[in-house]
């Protein structure tokens, strides 16, 4: 069973929100019938989820941006309308989007859009049948929304005409059902140029079996079978008609319920996920089939190019390069499968939990790491975050007298370790990644690190081999590291003193994460107390009031 998330965004104190109630509980009721978990939420994604955002115009550019990627913009907005903005349609640069309107969704297409734009028209659940007629129906004409002038002098005219006219504006839910109740026709008429048939409007009506009558619309459709569709100039003409055959608008409600159940949400929802479903899964295949091919070509199991260590035989083997046992003479890693796989994973899972910060490595060698690190974010489209390589790239230090846990170390006496700055660049322009968010810091790390210009780290992955490295690393950057963070160290079960800093920083500092291999070298542990699920803060101030009225 997989989880849907409908979220309806409401600024603070904005009541009209409340428009997207019916159409968010048909999203949930028809997902249901289909096997599905729903949910309804205000401001609220949960990046394990597939969010369906309602309201989405109502956000600030930031939300807007960091919806999760899977998330779906469901739009009911006519697309033209002045209050959306020029951030609005960008959406579609990143998000996939469904609208209910045939005429949108065309205008969508003239828009770079990442997915193909769904026509999801909204259709049809038990569950909103639920307004009784009033015993005494004492509303001849009822209308709600906000008051432009060409709606208002429509009702001045029917009142002249001694229709009993009723106008509400902002009223929702139980209020607004009671006048529904009340009414023997509800008026629809046009707010925008646009002229979009205000289907988000109507189609509660229809559920509840009341006489339509519309301003015509150029995206009406079998909708015209549902209501009385006229002319802006033939709309009072059409009031007065109707109340004088009873007969009639009784055969008005009936034909309009029935020709709106037969469009049922959950066949609508099921058509609509499974062209979406085939549509992710080419954009996942390929994906992982990138990810799969930049990791073989890290490691090199590719071209099969020879161990260059002083202690094994100087030709590939390759059980020893997937272990990441061997030091290559020409890949960009030598961390080997399982690691390489480790840090692949973690960063997606920082991305799609929305894990705040940066990713960094420490120690980065040919930069084969901090390479992939670099294409996880671009091949899932993440442009707010950057990768830190850290290094000396000069190879590693000589042992500092007195730190006893690096007595003896030999690191600083090999050459292979020496890669130059401009040796690491050059490999990250191979894989097409060099570019903004790569950024460097040259230097011993006691020296670089205390002061990096670094806010927040999701991803701190340490490789300086030993004890000192390893400290220096931890007490300069740890602090960064976000709630629900990974801390990935390369070494631990490798070289004995840089697992005895990390022993000695976690025992210092409290820390009592559990501590997970990755393939009896390499190790991680998450900062505890991660938060899956994100509040959104929609902008405070009141949007247009015509949104979707």
């Amino acid at each position: 069973m997989s989880g849907f998330l409908i979220s309806i965004i409401r600024p603070q104190g904005y009541l009209h929100s409340d428009a997207f109630r019916e159409v968010a509980e048909s999203l949930q009721f028809g997902l249901r019938r289909l096997g599905h978990a729903a949910a309804i939420f205000e401001n609220v994604v949960d990046p394990s989820a597939t969010n369906i955002i309602l309201g989405a115009h109502l956000l600030n550019e930031e939300d807007q941006q960091a919806l999760p990627e899977q998330s779906i913009i469901y739009n009911l907005e006519q697309l033209g309308a002045p209050h959306l903005g020029v951030g609005y349609y960008r959406l579609a640069e990143r998000y996939r989007i469904w609208d209910y309107s045939p005429i949108n969704v065309q205008r969508w297409n003239q828009l770079t859009c990442a997915h193909p734009v769904r026509l999801v028209e909204v259709g049809y659940v038990p569950e909103l049948c639920r307004i009784a007629p009033a015993a005494v129906q004492d509303i001849d004409v009822l209308f709600y929304g906000s008051m432009t002038e060409p709606r208002m002098a429509v009702l001045r005219q029917l009142e002249q005409a001694g229709v009993r006219v009723h106008a509400a504006f902002g009223v929702y839910g139980k209020e607004r059902d009671a006048l529904i109740a009340r009414a023997k026709i509800v008026l629809n008429l046009h707010c925008y140029e646009t002229q979009l048939f205000e289907v988000v409007r109507v189609s509660y009506l229809l559920a509840n079996s009341k006489a339509v009558i519309s301003e015509t619309s150029p995206d009406i459709g079998d909708f015209e079978h549902a209501v009385i569709a006229v002319p802006y100039g033939l709309i009072v003409q059409s009031c007065l008609g109707l109340l004088q055959e009873e007969r009639r608008r009784r055969l008005l409600e009936s034909q309009g319920s029935a020709f709106f159940q037969q469009r049922e949400m959950g066949h609508i929802l099921e058509r609509s996920l499974r062209a979406t479903a085939e549509i992710a899964g080419d954009k996942q295949e390929t994906r992982r089939l990138y990810l799969d091919m930049v990791q073989r070509c890290l490691i090199n199991v590719i071209y099969e190019d020879p161990n260059q260590d002083r202690w094994s035989p100087h030709e590939y083997h390759s059980r020893l390069r997937e272990l990441g046992r061997d030091w290559p003479s020409q890949a960009h890693s030598m961390i080997g499968k399982l690691r390489m796989a480790n840090l692949r994973w973690v960063v997606e899972q920082v991305i799609q939990q929305q894990i705040p910060g940066d990713l960094i490595e420490t120690g980065v060698w040919r930069g084969g790491a901090c390479i992939l690190m670099r294409a996880v974010l671009k091949a899932y489209g993440v442009t707010d975050r950057r990768v830190w390589v850290a290094d000396s790239f000069c190879g590693l230090p000589a042992p500092v007298p007195g730190v006893e846990a690096d007595a003896g170390d030999q690191h600083h006496t090999f050459p292979e370790l020496a890669i130059s700055l401009e040796e690491v660049k050059a490999n990250f322009a191979k894989y097409d990644l060099l570019d903004q968010q790569v950024r460097f810091l040259p230097g011993w790390f006691s020296e670089t690190l205390p002061d990096a210009p670094i806010k927040e780290l999701a991803v701190l992955r340490l490789d300086g081999d030993m004890y000192s490295s390893t400290m220096d690393a931890l007490a300069g950057l740890y602090d960064k590291v976000a709630i629900g963070g990974f801390v990935i160290v390369d070494d631990f079960g490798a070289v004995p003193g840089c697992r005895k800093a990390v022993q000695d920083f976690r025992r210092d500092r409290g820390i009592e994460d559990a501590i997970q291999d990755i393939d009896g070298l390499g190790v991680y542990w998450r900062k505890s107390g991660s938060e899956i699920r994100t509040h959104l803060q929609p902008q405070a101030q009141a949007v247009a009031a015509q949104s979707v009225l």
